[in-house]
């Protein structure tokens, strides 16, 4: 059922209806209710609830509205989503002219860059093949691998690249960062463009995936860049489950031509219980919590505010979303 929460009093010239979809942005949004003013906030629970909606949503935060075709929107000017990837939504078909669509981009980034390192610590020191061992009572030695030194590849030179780059400088890692266009970037060591890819992967001891989902980044780490790295090499995927094959580095993971992984992100979530990966030696997986922080409500909602804010008084908005570019 729609909840409405309203106050009365309205402002002319303001987005009197600010909608939300999904729980977690009605949890948002419902803790910061007083910085809304005296705006009405809609909660949509079910794509159901949105879709009725839709003829006089304002302005909505949320991620993956079930919209097909935005044309109805007709009073839309500001779609904020509370992750940062926009794959969720675009192409955005039938959208309305002169509507923002903007991210909650690099607020998730220090979690992300922390939470990267961790995994490949742990997959450094054979964390996985340890607990095992532990479990089974079983006293077994495995050598470790050392991140200092480590020829380090960051796929992505966003927010969450360059807190992984920075992270792992501090580690002693050599860090070589993947962008498009391949300018220089402060944190990493040597930066190259996303061309050079699967040639950059022959050097790696680790990777790191932090780029947006677009279709130049669909199954960017496939067969061809699996087959070019070291077998001692860790995968880490931070990003979205599509720019991995999944089907290729299970089957690696499984010949032992690799180190070990570690994903947070699948191209089916939940996982189905009967993939290759759920027992693939050396791996971790984990159920898309890299980007989880205490604060991290808080502060997409405060950034929706301040985007909102922008949006009524014809500001560009923080962190915008190109259609062009799919992030």
């Amino acid at each position: 059922m729609v909840t409405h929460y309203r106050i009365e009093t309205m402002r002319a010239g303001k987005i009197e209806t600010v909608h939300c979809y999904g729980r977690m942005a009605i949890d948002m949004l419902t803790a910061s209710r007083s910085s809304l003013g005296d705006r009405e906030l809609v909660a949509c629970r079910t794509p159901s609830e949105f879709l009725t909606e839709l003829h006089r949503v304002e302005a909505v935060l949320g991620i993956g509205m079930p919209v097909e075709d935005w044309s109805r929107a007709r009073r839309l000017r500001l779609i904020h989503l509370v992750g940062s990837g926009a794959d969720s939504i675009l192409p955005a078909k039938g959208l309305p002219p002169g509507v923002r669509i903007a991210n909650a981009r690099g607020i998730s980034a220090p979690a992300m860059g922390e939470y990267a390192i961790a995994m490949l610590l742990g997959l450094a020191k054979g964390l996985p093949r340890v607990l095992e061992s532990q479990r089974a009572r079983e006293w077994r030695r495995r050598d470790p691998i050392l991140l200092s030194g480590l020829p380090l590849l960051v796929v992505g030179a966003g927010p969450v690249g360059r807190e992984v780059a920075r992270r792992g400088r501090a580690l002693g890692a050599h860090v070589i960062g993947v962008r498009k266009g391949g300018a220089p970037v402060a944190e990493f060591d040597e930066t190259h463009p996303a061309e050079r890819f699967a040639e950059l992967a022959a050097r790696a001891g680790a990777i790191v995936m932090a780029v947006p989902a677009t279709p130049l980044t669909r199954r960017m780490l496939n067969a061809d860049v699996l087959d070019r790295c070291a077998p001692t090499c860790l995968i880490v995927n931070i990003s979205r489950g599509d720019v991995v094959d999944e089907d290729e580095l299970a089957a690696r993971l499984h010949a032992g031509t690799l180190g070990g992984a570690a994903l947070d992100v699948f191209q089916r979530e939940p996982l189905p219980p009967g993939s290759p990966l759920w027992d693939a030696p050396n791996t971790i997986l984990t159920p898309h919590i890299s980007w989880s922080s205490p604060d991290y409500p808080l502060r997409v909602a405060a950034l929706f505010i301040e985007n909102l804010e922008r949006v009524e008084s014809g500001r560009p908005v923080i962190n915008p979303v190109e259609g062009s570019r799919g992030y």
